[in-house]
Order: structure tokens, then sequence, then C-alpha cells
């Protein structure tokens, strides 16, 4: 109930204010119009005392001069009237003016059948008040009914033919049907426009106060021009733009690239709208909704944006949690097979694996403890991170045995990685940096393009290397010895 009260007071105020604009608008027309007459009325005097002065007919020259100077008097104190009033309307004297213009125009018309028997004065001025001075129909009804009667019986009274009388009858009371519609039409459409604009008023009120109301932070600005339109406290906040020239900011600001511009519009126009864009906007990370709207007749974007930055650090930790080992920091197995898996699937390139094997970690458990055992594991792969690079990739398959996938084609390559890395650790040795001895073996296996052979096969392979150039190094041992 309350809500419907609420609706019928809104409904209310809307009449009132369209009354209001119509009667400003109707003042100001009966104010051009009394300019008008004003400036003309010498030309009606000239046609009175001059141009009829040798006509034989007194009364028509009495009645039609002195109406021509109440004119004029109405035009004087309707000007009066309009400048004391301060331009605001008033709608009894719109009425009273209306009123007097039809009697003038209808006096003038049975006026002339004194003369020439036409009705053409009485049919222009009922023509020209509907289209100048259209106002309330049901004020317009009876003040062109009650003038068309008045008009009716003065014109049966001196009109003595019968058919001339009915012929005018028929003619002047469609002229007043006509003119009536004319004015309930101009009336009707200026309301039906008046009440548009006011309901998009208040549309825009109401999309404003939600907007600055809606507690996450929102942009809305021109998708042709990019010019903000809209922004409240809250993207003021998010975004730092307190101290910021809104006029000088484009709407994209949040976005890096022109390219992720270009993809958006694309989408939007495409879908109208866009959920979910995630974007890193000085050091902060936002979901982004994107919505296309239309805005006073403008095509605009709406950015909705929710601060996703705990939710991205809590993601990368699980996720570094997830890819990382802890006691090394290199990759883990299930990261590590992962970029093995998606490279063998691409095919693009042919690629070397390093089967790492670090030495003697059972006697150095064994014998310093599993700290030193698990130190030793961290030389190792420091040393090898030192070596590799930046486009290789280092995990830990587990223990104390690591991979190195290095991306290139040439066998030699990896040869010379290896043997820096075995460089360092005999340096390492030399110089006694650790109270046991550090030491790795490898094998290196080339994955052809193309090849059909499993993660778990291609590991395999390399092991296999690995082992083989192990007993190598036995044998030269033995040898040696």
């Amino acid at each position: 109930m309350e809500l419907l009260a609420k609706n019928a007071t809104s409904e209310n105020d809307m009449e009132q204010q369209f009354i209001n604009c119509n009667e400003n608008l109707l003042f100001e027309r009966i104010k051009y119009v009394s300019y008008m007459l004003i400036f003309t009325y010498p030309c009606f005097f000239i046609v009175d005392f001059i141009l009829l002065a040798k006509l034989n007919n007194p009364i028509y020259k009495f009645i039609l001069s002195t109406f021509h100077i109440i004119d004029l008097m109405i035009s004087l104190i309707f000007l009066i009237l309009y400048h004391r009033s301060k331009g605001n309307a008033k709608g009894s004297i719109i009425l009273t003016y209306l009123f007097l213009y039809l009697f003038i125009g209808a006096v003038s018309s049975i006026n002339s059948q004194l003369n020439n028997g036409n009705i053409y004065a009485y049919i222009i001025i009922l023509l020209a008040a509907a289209v100048i001075f259209p106002v309330q129909p049901r004020h317009q009804a009876c003040l062109i009914t009650g003038i068309h009667l008045f008009f009716i019986t003065g014109l049966f009274l001196l009109e003595k033919n019968h058919f001339s009388f009915l012929f005018k009858l028929v003619n002047s009371t469609g002229a007043a049907v006509i003119s009536f519609t004319i004015a309930y039409t101009f009336y009707s459409f200026r309301k039906n426009n008046f009440t548009n604009e006011w309901k998009l008023k208040k549309n825009e009120e109401s999309f404003r106060r939600l907007f600055h109301m809606n507690p996450n932070p929102l942009v809305l600005f021109n998708l042709k021009t990019g010019n903000i339109l809209l922004l409240n406290q809250q993207a003021i906040e998010y975004f730092h733009l307190k101290n910021k020239d809104m006029t000088k900011l484009d709407g994209w600001f949040m976005l890096t690239t022109p390219e992720e511009k270009q993809t958006i519009v694309k989408k939007l126009e495409e879908h109208q709208s866009l959920k979910n864009y995630m974007v890193k906007h000085k050091q902060k990370w936002s979901m982004l909704n994107f919505e296309l709207v239309n805005y006073l007749g403008e095509c605009c974007v709406l950015i909705g944006s929710t601060d996703i930055t705990d939710l991205k650090e809590t993601e990368e930790e699980l996720y570094h949690h997830a890819s990382f080992d802890p006691l090394t920091g290199v990759l883990n197995r299930r990261r590590g097979m992962e970029i093995l898996s998606q490279h063998l699937i691409d095919g693009a390139s042919d690629f070397i694996v390093c089967y790492i094997d670090i030495n003697n970690l059972k006697m150095v458990n064994d014998k310093y403890g599993h700290s030193a055992g698990d130190d030793l594991i961290i030389s190792c792969c420091e040393t090898i991170k030192r070596h590799i690079r930046e486009k290789d990739v280092l995990f830990r398959l587990g223990g104390d045995e690591f991979i190195i996938l290095i991306f290139d084609r040439q066998m030699d390559v990896a040869q010379a990685i290896w043997s820096s890395i075995q460089s360092e650790f005999q340096d390492m040795v030399i110089t006694s940096q650790k109270p046991y001895p550090i030491s790795a073996s490898h094998g290196l296996y080339q994955c052809k393009s193309g090849t059909n052979f499993s993660p778990e096969e291609i590991l395999e392979l390399a092991d296999k290397e690995m082992y083989r150039e192990k007993f190598k190094h036995r044998i030269n041992q033995i040898a040696r010895n």
C-alpha cells in the first residue's frame, strides 16, 4: 500500500510538473503573439481608417476598429502582467487570453456578415488557437464549445439565407472539431514526450543513486569516446583517483594494453557483457564485470570491480606449494612431469632429458646425519641452477634424483652444460667446502620431435643412459687404480 501511495504521489507530481511546463510554454507564446499583434496594429489601423474610409457600412467599420483597439489593449495588458509575474505561468491568464482570442475571432466573423458574408476569420482563429495554444483538453473543449455556440447564435441572427446558414454552420462546426482534435493531438504529444523525459530523468536519478550506493567500485564511461561519465566513491578510493583529472582519464585505464581493450570491445559487441575478467592494476588484482548499457541515449560501458588480491595471493601460494619442492625450491615431480607431457604433446622440436642422480647420499646421511644429506641435495641443486639456461627446466624427480629438460637440438650443448656443472662439483671438493664429497651421475637422452614415447618411458630411457654413464665411470676408476 505504501508503494502504491508513493507511485500515485509520483504520478501526481509528474502531472503537475507537466501542467506547469506547458503553462510556461504557452505564457511565452502569448508574449510573442502579443508583440507580433502590437507591431502589426498600425497596418490594421491603416485598413480601418484609410482603406475602408469610403466603405458605406458604418456599423461594420465601427465594430472592426473597436475590436482592433480592444486587441491592442489586451496585448498591452498581457505584456504588463507578464513582466510583473516574472515569467511565471498563470493558468487563469492563459485561459482568459485564449477566450478573448477566440471570442474576438468569432465576433469578427459575425461582423463580417454585415459586409462580405464569410467566416474565414473565425476558422483561421480556431486553427491558430489549436496550434499555438493547446491547453488542457477539457479547458479547450469548454472554450471552443462556448465560443462556437455564441458564433452560431450570432450567425443565425444575421444570416437570412437558410441554406447559406446551413453551409456556414457545417463548415464552422467542422473547423471547431478539427481545431479541438489538433489541440488535443498537440497537447497529448507534448504530454507523452514530457512523460517519457520525466521517466527517463527518474530512471537516471535511480540509476545514479544505486550506482553511488553500490559497495563495489563502479565506472561508467562512453564506449565511443572513453570519457568517464560516472565514478562512485569506492572506485575513486580503490583505484587511487582522488586527485586525478577525470576529464583526461580514459575509461579503460585499468587495462594494460590496447589489445586487451580491442578483445573486450569485440566480446561486448557480440554478447553485450563480459564476466569475471581478471586484471592486475598497480599491485592489485581485480575481477572485472563489463556490461553494455544505454545511458542518456549513449552506448556506455559499466564496469564493476571486485578486489581479489588476497585470493590471487592465496592461489599463488597454493600453486607454489603444489608446484615447487619445499627442500630445494625447484619444481617438484608433478609440475615437472606436466611440463614434459605438454612438450611431448606439442612435439614442436627436439629436446634433451638429463637424468641426474646425486652420489653418496646414503653415506652422508649415515655418517653426518640427515641434515647434512639435505644440505648435499640443496648444494647440488644450487650448483645445477647456476649453469642451466633460463629456458631450461630443472625439477626434482624424488629423493636424490633430478631431471633437467634442455630445450636444444644439439647434444653438444647439453654436454657442455653438464661439464660446467661437474667442474664446479670438483672445485667444491678441491676447496673442501663440505666435509663430504659432492658428485652426481647423469644420463642424457635426446627426444626427437614426433616421438610416441610417454613421459615415463622417456625418463626410463634417460635413467638407463645415466646407469650406463655411471658404469663407465666405475670401470674407469677401477682401471686407474
